[in-house]
């Protein structure tokens, strides 16, 4: 099933995209949001897999992706603010969106952080957020001399290329696509402090997060090897102490579990929300 396309103008005319499968019902509808570099297209898999469980899907293509393009990066940088406070409140307005009794928002990867900062500062107003595979790129999280050394190099590394490019080439480094350098000094803020501190936003996230006020579950993937568990509880211990955490063993990679295994996580997803009555 080909999904309904929409597209939604942000504050400053870029066009971005929602696809969206099912249509509402009395369940909550969920919007989804795609790790750092990854288009939406990517997650039809499991889109349909929940669709066919009845739950309307609705995911949203982020911006500087292949169908919500941004020319230029270099001119046109964005950063973690834009998406949060610009973007996220644009596809929340949207027809498709709007006419949900009751949204849960769910990310993936970067998509979760999104969400969390999004819903603690009150940017949307979702009725839950789920996390996946969501956490820390702090080199804190990891375990033993040499891992905290080799996360901190790498962090070290994408902030050089960055700032000598004036954007991060990740389509020739296999991580994260071509994104702006706005952006991408937000990711290397939290890389580095383990904290969050987004350019042109003057808002205490951290404490923003600490008073989340809207039920949240974090779940991570066993054997992904780029947000491990640890990396989740980092992130876990700056929320209020009532998160729900859960461990999904589905395929042990960061993203081949949309794609060969996206029923072990819906199902894990389905039962919170089930008791959660969304």
């Amino acid at each position: 099933m080909e999904p309904r396309v929409h597209p939604v103008s942000s504050t400053d005319g870029v066009t971005l995209t929602v696809e969206e499968y099912g249509s509402p019902g009395r369940a909550a509808s969920v919007v989804f949001l795609p790790a750092l570099g990854v288009p939406v297209a990517y997650y039809r898999p499991l889109f349909r897999a929940w669709m066919l469980s009845g739950r309307h899907i609705l995911g949203v293509e982020l911006r500087g992706m292949p169908q919500s393009p941004v020319a230029d990066l270099r001119r046109d940088s964005f950063g973690y603010a834009h998406l949060v406070r610009e973007d996220l409140p644009a596809v929340f307005t949207d027809p498709a969106v709007a006419a949900a009794d009751r949204i849960v928002l769910v990310g993936h990867s970067l998509g979760g952080q999104l969400a969390l900062l999004s819903g603690a500062a009150r940017t949307v107003r979702p009725d839950a957020v789920v996390t996946l595979g969501t956490g820390t790129s702090s080199p804190f999280a990891r375990s033993g001399r040499l891992a905290r050394a080799q996360r901190a190099a790498g962090v070290r590394f994408v902030g050089a290329v960055t700032c000598s490019l004036g954007y991060w080439p990740g389509h020739r480094f296999g991580f994260g696509g071509r994104q702006p350098r706005t952006l991408m000094s937000d990711w290397g803020y939290e890389a580095r402090h383990g904290r969050y501190r987004l350019r042109g936003d003057r808002t205490d996230y951290e404490t923003a997060l600490g008073n989340l006020a809207v039920p949240a579950l974090l779940i991570d993937i066993a054997g992904d090897r780029m947000i491990t568990r640890s990396a989740v509880d980092h992130l876990a211990a700056r929320l209020p102490a009532d998160v729900d955490r859960a461990t999904v063993d589905a395929v042990p990679d960061h993203f081949l579990w949309a794609r060969r295994a996206p029923e072990k996580v819906i199902s894990r997803v389905e039962s919170w929300l089930t008791s959660r009555g969304l």
